[in-house]
């Protein structure tokens, strides 16, 4: 059976360092086809991407992806062990997906089991570690983390970004019961870099904050090939529309957002009267309790009236969306008729009343609002092919 390796990415924008993961997956692996499940119109840290699925899936292909589907927002715009555990399920439930591949700062796979497996069944200690660092008012990322350091060593490990992610790709193997088999690769390069040329394997975020100075060429450079001149949505697009539902939402409504807790829909709404933009909302909200990247998911939460009953309800991918596909696609149209999952090809196949669709559907409306677009972005969005 020739591999298929499944990566769950974003590609916010696609660049050298996610080329050199295709290249580090065919070392090990010649023969295999790479599946990448891209997230839509927004990304896990609750941001609007800033190029639509449509050209990010194109840059996949040209550099050497042979599948591109798409992440359902409701998976996609989530802390990292939903937004993993989403995004295995899915890899699973098609059937023909027989690796996993992700970065990680330290690729040592038996150290990250380990962890993986010590979080799925914590021992008295870790918990007894955990409490300890929840109690000192730590996010429960970082609590995480010290509650590692403590019981398996090398405390900087549980910290780095593509690690912490890492342990949750394994962990979803392991709830799931997967048989998809982790590939981990090294992850070279500083995660958030802002520094293009010193960096031989750029971040996005560097690639990113180059866009938004007009710095087009640092841009394309970074990334190896020329950036779409299509429309961006730029981060700061929808910002008085996220300020307007805040301040007009009741407090109840707020509490219903995802991770929305411990009374956090009142300092929601009290900081939205005073705040301007997102970025001063965020920083009258951010305290040592609340990670701002959890803040930032909830401004996502509220753009797309996302509410944790739909989440709990519509725990697992029903249906995935066809972003991409190489012109010699023999092999991959096989699989696809096959799959476990149905495989939507054009957005008015899928289903009206599906709650999840309904949410991408809200997802590509609010991307299209920011870059200027007309409405209907979902429908008349193409197949990319290479």
């Amino acid at each position: 059976m020739r591999p298929v390796v499944g990566i769950i990415c974003e590609y916010d924008p696609f660049h050298r360092g996610h080329q050199h993961q295709f290249e580090l997956i065919r070392q090990r692996l010649p023969d295999a086809l790479i599946l990448c499940l891209m997230s839509g119109c927004f990304t896990q840290r609750g941001m609007p991407a800033m190029h639509q699925p449509g050209a990010r899936a194109q840059a996949a292909l040209c550099a050497g992806a042979d599948l591109v589907l798409e992440l359902p927002c409701a998976f996609a715009v989530r802390d990292a062990e939903h937004f993993a555990l989403g995004g295995v399920e899915l890899l699973t439930a098609l059937g023909f997906v027989t690796h996993l591949s992700f970065g990680a700062e330290d690729d040592d796979l038996p150290m990250l089991q380990s962890a993986a497996r010590l979080m799925e069944s914590p021992t008295a200690a870790f918990e007894a570690f955990l409490r300890q660092a929840l109690d000192e008012g730590l996010s429960f990322a970082a609590a995480q983390g010290e509650a590692l350091g403590k019981c398996l060593g090398h405390p900087e490990r549980w910290s780095r970004p593509n690690n912490i992610l890492a342990l949750c790709y394994l962990r979803a193997l392991l709830r799931l019961g997967s048989p998809i088999l982790p590939l981990p690769v090294h992850r070279e390069g500083d995660y958030h870099a802002a520094a293009l040329k010193e960096n031989l394997w750029p971040s996005a975020s560097g690639v990113r904050q180059a866009l938004l100075a007009g710095n087009q060429q640092a841009a394309d450079e970074a990334c190896g090939y020329p950036l779409p001149r299509s429309p961006l949505c730029r981060p700061d697009a929808l910002d008085l529309l996220l300020l307007y539902k805040l301040r007009t939402a009741l407090p109840e409504k707020l509490a219903q957002l995802p991770d929305c807790t411990e009374g956090l829909e009142h300092r929601l709404k009290a900081c939205a009267a005073q705040a301007d933009s997102r970025q001063t909302l965020l920083s009258l909200l951010k305290t040592r309790r609340y990670a701002y990247a959890r803040l930032n998911r909830l401004c996502a939460h509220a753009l797309l009236d996302m509410d944790s009953q739909l989440l709990a309800q519509n725990t697992r991918p029903t249906y995935a969306r066809l972003l991409g596909l190489r012109r010699d696609a023999s092999k991959q149209t096989s699989l696809l008729r096959h799959s476990g999952l149905p495989i939507i090809a054009k957005a008015a196949d899928g289903n009206p009343d599906d709650p999840l669709y309904q949410l991408d559907d809200r997802a590509y409306e609010l991307w299209a609002l920011g870059a200027g677009l007309p409405s209907g972005l979902m429908y008349r969005q193409k197949i990319a092919v290479f």
